[in-house]
């Protein structure tokens, strides 16, 4: 062990009575400390602005490309080999080896010291960002000091591994320069290997471990994962026994094919150990973040302990859908990326995948155009051909019919039972954490059946017309249709003579255009009088045909059209805002009315309580009180302006445009919505675009929720981040600019002069 330490401090006095390591250490601090300012900067304009929002830890030191602790790992790889180029280098072309070899000092000693030299310097580099982290607990509102600390400990890790490689480096030339390109070499190799055959399933998972890239990524974000350490542990480990071997073949010679059987041996006992212990029931896990960001909330924890036995997750990968890419072999990384917090608590989940071609919805490819396509891909990436299905081949295996023919995935547990879980239309693409549990909870729990009364020209949930109900309900690819949330939207006839079904959680009757039967409005009496829930919404002109069903509520539509002129808008689209009242009954509608977000609704009708049904009336949207009135007259409001009218009754004031009803039936809360306008919630306005904060869709989700209990979709909140304030002022900032950027750099560099001038008068 003194041995040991005598070569790690030599090594370290060679070092720092050397430039290169002041220059590295000096370089180093002015970019991370200079990245850093930059982002406090930001943050105390952010709240001279009163624009500060949670989460600051990560901001000052993750978010972005120019954030501290990403800029240590995206150019750390560029110091180090600097730093090891001469380790044994050095040594061999001074000549100097020769009296390490005739010393009494073994390899396995040699190596560690020169090792434990780099690690001390490393601490001493890392060392100089707990600065900014002392600067940091003094300028942020409960800054999240663990977090910090796993990624400072990942930073590390990565550091000792880049120095193990280059030592390996130096240990095979006499050339300095050599070494240093060498270093570069490899590590950018054992980036990029993870890229390899990655079609073949063991060797893929293999080749994934031996990656590189992204090695410090959980910790850095504040999961502490045992894979990692140990990947660190164990690849810094194979290279310094790489070193040792080199040593030792220089000191006494050896076959050929000895010295390739323990270099071989040592790299594949690595592999193996690394293979075994990334196994998902074999990980060990810590979230070091104060919310546990890293990790899937509690809710979703529940929810995956019901799901007993085993789980597997087939993608069904359509290879001409858009979104096919992200299920190819090159791609297994990420793709795997969404389910990994789910394997955590339950290693047992197996993913497999199927590649298929056919047409999706909306696409009318020939055979011929499909043939070549998948020709084309096949040649372009490392997928095998043979497991590419046709689509005679994928319809004989499973019907997609109903999923279009979509890249999506079928979970499916060990009693048979299947569950789909798609990919989406938008920026992320990818399930999160939402639509996993959601998925999740349907294979446990009864799904709520939504039933959208068809019959007399209502709002269909299948088109796609701008006037049709399809965005929010049905579309497979869209996040925010409730089909993905784990509602069970569908079209409902109602028979002659029938009642509406049991399993029927909400019934939707959405603005019909021809009166309801007497036996139909019996069936809805019925329904309503066993507790069922409700959704009603009608459309200002046809208030007569759902009055029928409003009155056995004890609401009626005042007749005319709300209106409320103003520029560059029609008189009758109304901005309605939420209740007090309303704002309480969901969180989405308390979080809107903090945002000033109103419901847009074209051509509304106001609704009134008219009798007392027993209900809990609660009013959910209201009109302005100024400027607002029911207007009677004006037929066409693109050709004509309407004017109050006081002397017919038309009166300005706050009309009521929503209403949410509660009353207790048979042991449970019956809950009812009642819209005074159906095309609030339309394909073609959720699409509009005005300069309001628009809260449609706030209120489809909410009203859904609300109807269901809270049940979906599945909460995944988390508490507040604690870290949402900064106390530094702009004039205090000035002054730890000046001693980030410029100080600290200029004590670094005195020291470095003090040591030189000291060594130079010795």
């Amino acid at each position: 062990m003194r041995a040991i330490y005598k070569i790690a401090k030599s090594e370290l006095g060679t070092l720092f009575y050397s430039p290169i390591a002041w220059l590295i250490l000096i370089i180093f601090v002015f970019q991370v400390f200079g990245s850093f300012v930059n982002i406090l900067g930001w943050a105390v304009d952010s709240k001279v602005m009163n624009y500060v929002r949670g989460y600051q830890t990560f901001t000052l030191f993750v978010t972005g490309g120019f954030a501290p602790y990403t800029t240590i790992q995206s150019t750390l790889y560029l110091y180090i080999p600097l730093l090891t180029m001469g380790l044994m280098s050095r040594e061999y072309s001074s000549g100097s080896i020769k009296l390490l070899f005739s010393s009494p000092i073994s390899s396995l000693q040699i190596i560690l010291g020169k090792f434990l030299s780099m690690m001390i310097y490393g601490l001493i580099m890392m060392g100089t960002v707990l600065v900014l982290i002392i600067v940091a607990y003094f300028s942020i509102k409960d800054l999240d000091l663990p977090f910090l600390l796993s990624g400072l400990l990942g930073l590390y890790l990565l550091m000792c591994t880049y120095a193990a490689i280059g030592l390996f480096m130096s240990t095979l030339t006499s050339y300095q320069i050599v070494a240093a390109l060498g270093t570069l070499t490899l590590i950018s190799f054992l980036n990029f290997i993870g890229n390899l055959w990655q079609s073949v399933e063991g060797v893929r998972d293999i080749m994934h471990w031996f990656s590189l890239v992204g090695r410090a990524d959980e910790s850095v974000r504040g999961l502490i994962c045992s894979e990692d350490i140990l990947y660190f542990v164990l690849v810094s480990g194979m290279f310094i026994g790489l070193s040792v071997l080199k040593l030792q073949f220089a000191r006494r010679s050896c076959s050929t094919a000895v010295k390739v059987g323990k270099y071989v041996g040592l790299v594949v006992c690595v592999m193996a150990l690394g293979y075994i212990t990334s196994r998902p029931a074999l990980k060990c896990f810590y979230d070091a973040t104060a919310n546990k960001d890293r990790t899937i909330t509690p809710n979703s924890q529940e929810i995956l302990k019901k799901v007993d036995g085993g789980l597997t997750i087939t993608s069904y990968v359509n290879l001409l859908d858009p979104n096919g890419y992200l299920g190819m072999p090159g791609n297994w990384a990420n793709d795997f990326r969404p389910f990994e917090q789910f394997v955590r608590f339950k290693p047992e989940i197996k993913m497999k995948y199927v590649y298929f071609y056919d047409n999706v919805a909306g696409s009318q490819y020939t055979r011929k155009e499909m043939e070549q396509h998948i020709e084309r891909l096949v040649i372009t990436s490392d997928i095998n051909p043979k497991k590419i299905l046709t689509p005679e081949q994928i319809r004989e295996k499973i019907d997609l019919s109903s999923e279009e023919y979509r890249f999506v995935r079928i979970l499916e547990r060990e009693n048979g039972q299947k569950v789909p879980l798609r990919m989406f239309a938008d920026q992320n693409r990818y399930p999160s954490e939402a639509e996993i549990s959601v998925a999740l909870k349907s294979m446990i729990d009864k799904s709520p059946h939504v039933a959208f009364l068809t019959g007399h020209d209502e709002r269909n949930i299948h088109r796609g017309s701008g006037f049709d109900y399809s965005t929010f309900s049905t579309v497979l690819n869209s996040r925010e249709a409730i089909i993905n949330q784990g509602y069970k939207p569908y079209p409902l006839t109602l028979e002659e003579g029938g009642n509406i079904p049991d399993e029927v959680d909400v019934l939707v009757i959405a603005d019909p255009k021809k009166v309801l039967t007497d036996d139909e409005l019996r069936q809805i009496d019925r329904f309503i009088d066993r507790g069922g829930n409700l959704l009603v919404t009608g459309e200002a002109r046809r208030q007569d045909l759902v009055a029928p069903v409003i009155a056995r509520l004890g609401l009626a539509f005042v007749p005319g059209v709300l209106v409320q002129p103003r520029d560059g808008y029609a008189a009758d689209l109304l901005f309605s805002a939420f209740t007090p009242q309303g704002s309480q009954l969901e969180p989405r509608f308390r979080r809107m009315t903090e945002l000033g977000g109103r419901v847009s609704m074209p051509s509304a009708a106001a609704i009134q309580v008219v009798e007392d049904k027993g209900f809990e009336v609660i009013p959910l949207l209201e009109t302005d009180p100024v400027g607002c009135w029911n207007e009677l007259e004006t037929r066409n409001f693109t050709i004509e302006e309407p004017v109050l009218n006081k002397a017919i009754g038309e009166e300005e004031k706050a009309y009521t445009t929503a209403f949410a009803m509660r009353r207790e039936v048979n042991g449970k809360e019956q809950r009812v919505f009642v819209l005074g306008d159906a095309d609030c919630i339309s394909n073609g306005e959720l699409a509009v675009e005005r300069s309001i904060r628009a809260a449609n869709y706030s209120l489809v989700f909410g009203m859904f929720q609300w109807l269901v209990n809270d049940e979906y979709p599945i909460d995944i909140s988390r508490p507040a981040p604690m870290d949402d304030d900064v106390y530094l002022t702009p004039a205090a900032f000035a002054w730890v600019k000046i001693f980030l950027r410029w100080i600290c750099p200029a004590i670094l560099v005195l020291l470095g002069c003090l040591l030189w001038f000291s060594r130079q008068m010795k």
